[in-house]
C-alpha cells in the first residue's frame, strides 16, 4: 500500500538499508529520473550521487533531516525530508526529495538583476557552511556566477606540479559535456599569466585556442574561446590556482571583474579547507608507517562487503616485540612495511590493513571460493618462515545469512589459534600451551572485559627502610587470575606492550592504589607512599597526566602519597618526551622513580637529564653483589651521586641477609624483595601496615 501511495507522487521517494545502504525502493518518479531499471544490488550514493563510497553527511544527520540539496550532474537543486522508517521489519533511511531548481532559478535572476554586491554576499553565505561537503559549495558557485556573467563555462583550475589540473566545472544546460574537459593543462598554456595572476590582477582575454589536456589515446582537444575571464586563487600570499569564465556577457563583464575579485578569495579559502578536510580524513583513514588502511578503515570497509563471498584474511606477526628488542625498533618497522608491501602486492582483488602493531588483514568484496582457499594456502606458506620473520594466518569467507562482521570475527579466531601452535612449538621459554588463554588478550574488547570481571588483581610489594627495616613504602603490581592460578606480569605484559594496550591496564592499577589509599585516609587507618608502574608507551602519550589528575582528584589523594615508576630502559627515540613528561610531572608535585635501573642501558646521563626523584636498582645487579667484586665499588659511586642529587635509592629483589648487609654499607636508603616481603594481596599488606603504624605513618590531611 505504501509503495503504492509514493508511486503516485510526483516527488523523487527511496528508501536505503542504514547500514549497508543498498537501494531498497525507488518510485517511479525517482526511477525515471535516475534510470534505474532494477534495484539489486543498487547502492543509494552509487545511483544518486555517482559515488563509490557513503555519504559522509548520513552519519552526521539527525534522525529527522531537511536541507537543500545540489546534484551537479544533473544541474538540478532539491529539497529533501530525510527520515528513520519501519520498513519490512528493519529500520530503514526514508528520503522525499522534491525538485525546486525552478524556484532556485528564479532567485538566480533575481540576484543578477540586484547587481554585485547580491552576487558577492549570496557566494560567501554559500562558502561559509559547513553542513555541505566543500565540493558541493564549490560547483553551487560556479553555477552562481555562471548565469550572473550569463557565461558558457565556469572552471576552477588548481596548480600542481607545474601544470593546472582542472577540480570543478560548471556548464551552461545547453552545453554538451565535453568528454576531456576535466584534464590538466601543461604550464606552457598558462606561462604567460602567471606574473600577473601572482599581483592579484584579474585578467581578459580575447580569441583564445585553448589545448585541455592530454587524453589518453585522443591526444590534445583544441576548444576556441571568443573571451574569457581569469581570477587569481591565492592563499597566504602563495598562487594555488585560477577561476576561469569562458564567454561571459560583454555588458557584464566590468561588474564581473568586482565580483571575482571578491569571490575568488573565498573560493581560494574553501578549496584549501577542502584539501585540509581530505588530508585529515586520508590521515583518519591510513597507517602512517605503511600507508595502508587502518582499523577506523577496516571496520568501516568490513561492514560493506558482499554477503555471500565477502571474506577475510587476518595476521599477525609472531614475537614482533622480541624482534623490536633484539634488532632494534627500526628494523622492526621495515619489516611491517616489507609486509606490507607483500600484502598490497597479492593481485587477489584484496585490500590490505594494518590494524595495529604487527596486526594486518586483507579484506575482499567477493572472492571466488577456490581463489579465496589458494590466496589462503599461499600466504601461510610464504609466512610460516620462509622470510626472517613468520605471522600466524587465518581466513573466513561468508556464506548467505551471516553478518559481514562474522568474516573477521572468524579468521580472527582462526589466526589465534595459528598463534598458538606456533607459541606452543617455537617459544616455549616465553609461553607455554597452558597460558594459551593470554593471547585472547589481544582481541577487542577483552582486556576491557577481564577488568570488569575482576580477572585483574593488585598485589602489594613493601618497601623497607635499610637502617631499621622499618615499613616506609609500597610498590602496587598486577597479576592475573585465570582458572584458579594467579598469572604472573611477564605473561601477558610484552604481549600488550607489543599491542600498545599496557595503558589501559596502568591507569587501572593507578586507580585501584588511589581507591584504596581514599578508604585508608577515611577510616583513620596507617598509610604509606605507594608507587605504580608505567610503561614507556603510557608515560609519553601526550595526555598522561591530566589521567592521573583525573583519577588523584576523583579520590583526593595528597601528591606525597604517589609515586610514579617507568623503567630506566628507554628507546632513543622517546628521550625527548621522557625529558618532558619528567618536568611536567615535577612542577606538578609528583614524585617519578627510575625502575629497573643500570642494566639494559647504564645511562649515567638519565641521572642529569631526567626529573626524577628516586632510583631503583634492578635485581639483577643486587643478585650479583657477593659474587662480583667490582660491582659494589660501581654501586657505591652511584648511591653517593644520587645523594648529592637528593636523589633516594631503593635496591629490588633483595633475598638473602648479606645482600641487605652489603647495600647498607654502600648507603643505599630502601629495600624491597624476599628477604623482608613478598608481593600480597591487598588485604594482606593493609593488615601488615595496620601492625607496623607509626607516627611516620599516619594520615595524612587533604
Amino acid at each position: 500500500m505504501l509503495a503504492n501511495f509514493f508511486d503516485g507522487l510526483t516527488d523523487l521517494v527511496y528508501i536505503a538499508d542504514l547500514e549497508t545502504h543498498d537501494l531498497l525502493y525507488a518510485n517511479a518518479a525517482c526511477r525515471q529520473r535516475f534510470r534505474i531499471a532494477d534495484l539489486a544490488g543498487k547502492k543509494c550514493h552509487k545511483v544518486f550521487h555517482g559515488s563509490d563510497t557513503p555519504c559522509e553527511s548520513c552519519e552526521r544527520r539527525p534522525a529527522r533531516h531537511r536541507e537543500q540539496v545540489y546534484l551537479p550532474h544533473l544541474n538540478a537543486h532539491f529539497k529533501i525530508y530525510e527520515a528513520i522508517a519501519p520498513w519490512h521489519g528493519s529500520k530503514a533511511r526514508l528520503i522525499i526529495a522534491r525538485e525546486t531548481t525552478p524556484q532556485v532559478r528564479a532567485r538566480q535572476i533575481l540576484r543578477r538583476e540586484r547587481g554585485v554586491e547580491s552576487l558577492i554576499g549570496h557566494c560567501s553565505h554559500l562558502l561559509a557552511e559547513d553542513s555541505v561537503s566543500p565540493h558541493t559549495l564549490i560547483l553551487q558557485v560556479l553555477a552562481e556566477i555562471g548565469l550572473f556573467l550569463e557565461a558558457d563555462r565556469c572552471t576552477i583550475f588548481e596548480i600542481r606540479k607545474q601544470q593546472a589540473s582542472n577540480t570543478h566545472e560548471w556548464m551552461r544546460e545547453d552545453i554538451s559535456q565535453i568528454r576531456d574537459s576535466q584534464l590538466d593543462l601543461p604550464e606552457s598554456a598558462y606561462a604567460d599569466w602567471l606574473p600577473r595572476l601572482r599581483k592579484g590582477e584579474i585578467l581578459q582575454l580575447d580569441g583564445v585556442r585553448l589545448g585541455v589536456g592530454q587524453h589518453p589515446g585522443d591526444g590534445v582537444h583544441l576548444r576556441d574561446i571568443a573571451s574569457f575571464l581569469i581570477a587569481p586563487l591565492v592563499v597566504s600570499g602563495r598562487l594555488t590556482g585560477f577561476l576561469e569564465v569562458e564567454n561571459p556577457t560583454g555588458s557584464r563583464v566590468e561588474e564581473a571583474r568586482t565580483a571575482l575579485a571578491a569571490i575568488s578569495k573565498f573560493m581560494a579559502a574553501t578549496i584549501e579547507r577542502f584539501h585540509l578536510l581530505t588530508t585529515l580524513e586520508q590521515h583518519s583513514r591510513h597507517d602512517p608507517l605503511t600507508g595502508l588502511g587502518n582499523r577506523h578503515a577496516f571496520q568501516h570497509d568490513v561492514q560493506h562487503i558482499s554477503v555471500p563471498g565477502g571474506a577475510v584474511a587476518s595476521l599477525e606477526v609472531n614475537g614482533l616485540k622480541k624482534i623490536n628488542d633484539v634488532h632494534g625498533i627500526q628494523h622492526g618497522d621495515e619489516m611491517l612495511i616489507r609486509l606490507a608491501g607483500l600484502l598490497a602486492d597479492m593481485e587477489t582483488g584484496a585490500h590490505p590493513y594494518r590494524l595495529n602493531g604487527g596486526e594486518f588483514a586483507l579484506l575482499w568484496n567477493y572472492v571466488g571460493k577456490d581463489v579465496f582457499h589458494e590466496t589462503l594456502r599461499r600466504m601461510q606458506v610464504i609466512l610460516s618462515g620462509t622470510l626472517d620473520f613468520s605471522a600466524a594466518v587465518g581466513g573466513y569467507r561468508l556464506t548467505d545469512g551471516e553478518a559481514p562482521m562474522t568474516a573477521y570475527t572468524r579468521a580472527e579466531a582462526e589466526m589465534f589459534a595459528n598463534k598458538k601452535a606456533f607459541y606452543r612449538h617455537r617459544e616455549s621459554d616465553r609461553y607455554r600451551p597452558e597460558g594459551d588463554h593470554i593471547l585472547e588478550l589481544a582481541r577487542p574488547g577483552v582486556l576491557e572485559r577481564m577488568l570488569a570481571e575482576g580477572n585483574f588483581l593488585t598485589y602489594w610489594q613493601p618497601k623497607f627502610k635499610v637502617a631499621d627495616r622499618s615499613l616506609c613504602g609500597v610498590e602496587v603490581l598486577i597479576r592475573l587470575q585465570k582458572d584458579g592460578r594467579i598469572v604472573p606480569p611477564d605473561q601477558f605484559i610484552p604481549l600488550l606492550e607489543s599491542l600498545h594496550r599496557c595503558h589501559v591496564l596502568d591507569f587501572f592499577v593507578f586507580e585501584e592504589a588511589c581507591r584504596h589509599l581514599r578508604a585508608w585516609i577515611d577510616e583513620g587507618r596507617a598509610v604509606v607512599p605507594v608507587a605504580t608502574n608505567f610503561s614507556r608507551h603510557t608515560f609519553v602519550m601526550p595526555d598522561f597526566l591530566e589521567q592521573l589528575e583525573r583519577i588523584r582528584t576523583r579520590y583526593a589523594i595528597p601528591l606525597e602519597l604517589l609515586q610514579v615508576e617507568i623503567t630506566e630502559s628507554a628507546d632513543s627515540r622517546e628521550h625527548a618526551s621522557v625529558q618532558e613528561m619528567s618536568r611536567r610531572l615535577a612542577h606538578s608535585g609528583y614524585h617519578l622513580a627510575i625502575d629497573d635501573f643500570g642494566v639494559a642501558h647504564a645511562n649515567l646521563a638519565t641521572l642529569a637529564e631526567v626529573d626524577f626523584s628516586v632510583l631503583k636498582l634492578d635485581k639483577r645487579l643486587i643478585s650479583a653483589l657477593e659474587d662480583n667484586p667490582r660491582l659494589p665499588k660501581l654501586l657505591h659511586m652511584l648511591i653517593l651521586a644520587s645523594h648529592t642529587l637528593s636523589i633516594t635509592t631503593v635496591a629490588e629483589g633483595v633475598e638473602r641477609d648479606r645482600q641487605l648487609d652489603i647495600l647498607a654499607g654502600l648507603g643505599c636508603q630502601e629495600v624491597q624483595g624476599y628477604l623482608l616481603a613478598h608481593p600480597q594481596p591487598v588485604e594482606e599488606f593493609q593488615q601488615r601496615l595496620s601492625l607496623a603504624a607509626t607516627p611516620e605513618t599516619s594520615p595524612k590531611g587533604d
